[in-house]
């Protein structure tokens, strides 16, 4: 549901007149007109919400609300909330059953609105926590509202036994939530923003300006493409590479940490976004920033989808998920197919913490196929990179797998096949060679042997197997959603990024 609320914009007309004084036979008159426009102020509301027939303890109904600037004035928003519970009977019941919330509201952001109590009322504010400049909305409230499972029923119940049969009859009393109505209220305030703290009488801070998405935070550090060896410039910083047009992609330039000692370390599935430390999430490494597509409800064409591109950052988990897991139950080389592709994506992204969950969002994955040679060798980084989207192959889904191309151009640019396959030095350089703890598992199919996927090996080197294999280590690889925001660290092992949705 959407709904303008525009002002009328107000012309002040200032007009000054001046009469020319007479002088011999000639005379002059000039009139000025000033005209004074306001700005147009509007606010609109994109809500999702249908209104459930019969909701039932469990049952979670999809709510979400955000705000859009839709003027040219620059606003402070905060939405009032109010909860009411009445029983069939009209009376006003409690928002709460002994110790449980009876309808749970799953807010969402907690970095971008601030709750704030108003004493002796049955209603609480959420602040936006940033001015809301013309054209820009604000992130999600909330995505969704449960009836609590463990609320029980007031219902009484009567038992009547005929020729050996019991039948259990009950009726609600009326008085209880069985029956019941619970209305959720939001009131939408803005007010413009130099203006906020005087019209609404509050001590919140709501910040000038929304912290950066995480992409924009990066790409600021990042060498310029004429930066083309690891040895020189910042070589802690993400690199750029150019790459050609593949069957799949456009010409593209995508931004990579490369070397052994990037600032690339990250902060992910937290317990809690607000105290992130080491203790609290997991340590991932981002691989670099990339232009990514992926699918979306089609607004104009309801039912349909239609393919976006957005920029976004790509993480791999920092600690393998351990050996013994097989890429495929067969020898069947399509992710597709394959049962780790399922475990990622049910069971481990399940366990996942919500806030991770809402961080991460599906992405297209190439399954082109790689080009074995005879003399063990895959090919430079440039021709696997080519290879992966070298087809109409791939995949829309949240967790996969690093590349090829991946793990390898980390080595430095313009590694080629001989970093590959030969000296030492080559094999243990590149950070990506330090998050595996044995032979683990890539996303790269093997084109000319039909039950072989790739592999990174324990010394450093590429290499193939079958799908069926268990003695494999996996480090799951996903791509963020586009407005994650890094709010803090710097990157080093002992500073990583902290995120925020």
């Amino acid at each position: 549901m959407k709904q303008n609320k525009n002002l009328i914009i107000l012309l002040l007309v200032a007009v000054i007149g001046i009469v020319g004084v007479t002088i011999a036979y000639f005379s002059s008159r000039a009139t000025f007109k000033n005209v004074f426009e306001t700005p147009e102020y509007g606010t609109t509301y994109i809500e999702k919400f249908i209104s459930p027939d019969n909701w039932l303890p469990g049952d979670e109904t999809e709510k979400t609300l955000e705000v859009r600037n839709s003027g040219n004035v620059n606003e402070a928003v905060r939405v009032k909330v109010e909860e009411r519970w009445v029983s069939k009977n009209g009376t006003t019941l409690s928002l709460t059953q002994g110790d449980n919330v009876v309808a749970q509201i799953n807010f969402i952001n907690g970095n971008d609105w601030t709750k704030v109590e108003v004493d002796g009322e049955n209603y609480y504010y959420y602040y936006y926590n940033y001015k809301l400049t013309p054209g820009e909305t604000t992130s999600k409230l909330l995505d969704k509202v449960t009836f609590n499972p463990a609320i029980t029923s007031t219902a009484t119940c009567s038992d009547t036994v005929v020729d050996g049969v019991t039948t259990r009859v009950c009726n609600s009393n009326k008085e209880g939530y069985d029956g019941a109505t619970y209305t959720l209220m939001f009131t939408i305030e803005t007010v413009q923003y130099n203006k906020y703290q005087e019209a609404w009488n509050t001590n919140v801070a709501i910040a000038e300006e929304k912290p950066h998405p995480g992409t924009l935070t990066l790409l600021e550090k990042t060498n310029p493409v004429s930066v083309t060896n690891y040895a020189d410039g910042d070589i802690h910083e993400m690199y750029t590479f150019e790459h050609e047009a593949t069957a799949q992609t456009p010409v593209q330039t995508d931004y990579r940490y490369i070397g052994n000692d990037p600032y690339n370390y990250v902060y992910f599935n937290c317990d809690d976004l607000n105290n992130q430390n080491s203790d609290t999430c997991e340590v991932w490494r981002i691989i670099g920033v990339f232009d990514v597509e992926r699918e979306v409800d089609d607004e104009e064409n309801p039912g349909e989808k239609k393919t976006i591109t957005e920029t976004r950052m790509k993480i791999v988990k920092g600690k393998s998920l351990g050996s013994s897991m097989a890429w495929n139950s067969s020898s069947d080389n399509n992710w597709n197919n394959a049962s780790l592709k399922i475990f990622l994506n049910t069971q481990y992204y399940n366990q996942l913490k919500d806030n991770a969950r809402l961080m991460i969002e599906d992405a297209k994955f190439y399954l082109g196929q790689t080009l074995y040679r005879s003399d063990s060798e895959y090919g430079t980084t440039d021709e696997i990179y080519s290879w992966e989207r070298g087809n109409d192959l791939y995949w829309i889904g949240e967790i996969a797998l690093m590349y090829a191309s991946d793990r390898y151009m980390a080595y430095g640019k313009g590694a080629n096949d001989f970093c590959y396959q030969h000296p030492d030095d080559c094999r243990t350089d590149g950070w990506t060679r330090r998050i595996y703890s044995g032979h683990s598992w890539l996303l790269n199919r093997i084109q000319n042997d039909k039950t072989s996927v790739m592999a990174t090996y324990q010394g450093g080197f590429l290499n193939h197997s079958d799908p069926k294999m268990t003695s494999y280590y996996v480090n799951p690889a996903l791509y963020l959603s586009a407005n994650v925001k890094i709010i803090d660290g710097t990157g080093q092992s002992t500073d990583p990024y902290k995120l925020s949705l």
